[in-house]
């Protein structure tokens, strides 16, 4: 609903700085976010400069995608962690935007509102990816949500926010380097973090696709239409009330209702 008043009452607001994934668009995860929006958080959706597929700047110029694989893998692999940097740069840049309106320095509904000592990056694909990185570059962010990212770029060196990755199904045609680089990823943090492997999942099923794509397994997943969008809210929910609210929740129960449930602890933990 474009220009609905703040909700009254007052308090302020737990943040999400959401990235999509390669060439998408911020309204990709509309469901997700208006889903946590009505639990009580607001959510940042951001549209890339010259990597979503169109970007309408408030001069009224249209920046198109300028983002392409090459075909050849060497490359394909050092440009997918250029586009990953860029985004996390684009994601603490709107951090930094969102403080500025929660100090009053910026004009906007929100102005007030937000509470930018809990805030989350998140994002699908390269956005989970870019989201990941974002995080370990800059402690303002407090929890990671990565639906379905391969964490390009360096996994090296240690980071203290947690992180709830979503899966999707593994199978002979998933990247055989996922995983592993994904474990490494979440074995780093010096916090608990959660990887979510969901039955019946694909790539595009964390995604409002399934709403509206032609029901084919291999791309939406065979979760029907609106199991996926369920599942990839409710898991993001539990994790965010756990560690931006503080609110009591037994993680690995909660997530287990979604699927197969890893849990990584930091070296030491019980």
């Amino acid at each position: 609903m474009p220009g609905a008043p703040v909700a009254d009452g007052g308090g302020l607001f737990p943040v999400v700085v959401f990235s999509p994934g390669l060439g998408g668009v911020r309204t990709q995860n509309t469901a997700w976010a208006e889903e946590l929006a009505s639990r009580g958080y607001v959510v940042a959706a951001v549209d890339h400069p010259y990597d979503s597929a169109a970007v309408v700047l408030s001069d009224g110029r249209t920046l198109r995608t300028r983002v392409t694989a090459t075909g050849d893998r060497a490359k394909d692999r050092a440009l997918a962690e250029e586009w990953t940097r860029t985004r996390a740069a684009d994601l603490r840049a709107v951090l930094t935007r969102l403080e500025l309106l929660e100090r009053g320095e910026a004009e906007g509904r929100l102005a007030g509102r937000l509470d930018v000592g809990r805030v989350a990056a998140a994002g699908h694909s390269i956005g989970g990816a870019a989201a990941l990185q974002a995080a370990r570059q800059d402690r303002r962010f407090d929890a990671v949500v990565d639906l379905d990212g391969f964490p390009h770029g360096p996994v090296g060196g240690r980071f203290g926010q947690p992180v709830l990755a979503l899966s999707q199904e593994i199978g002979r045609g998933t990247n055989p380097d996922y995983l592993p680089r994904l474990t490494r990823v979440l074995e780093r943090s010096d916090a608990t973090s959660y990887r979510l492997t969901v039955p019946g999942a694909a790539h595009l099923t964390f995604t409002d696709a399934p709403l509206y794509l032609p029901p084919v397994p291999g791309i939406v997943g065979s979760l029907g239409r609106t199991e996926g969008h369920r599942i990839t809210a409710g898991a993001t929910l539990s994790f965010l009330d756990a560690t931006l609210r503080r609110t009591p929740v037994d993680l690995p129960a909660a997530l287990s209702a979604h699927g197969e449930v890893t849990v990584h602890r930091p070296e030491g933990a019980r």
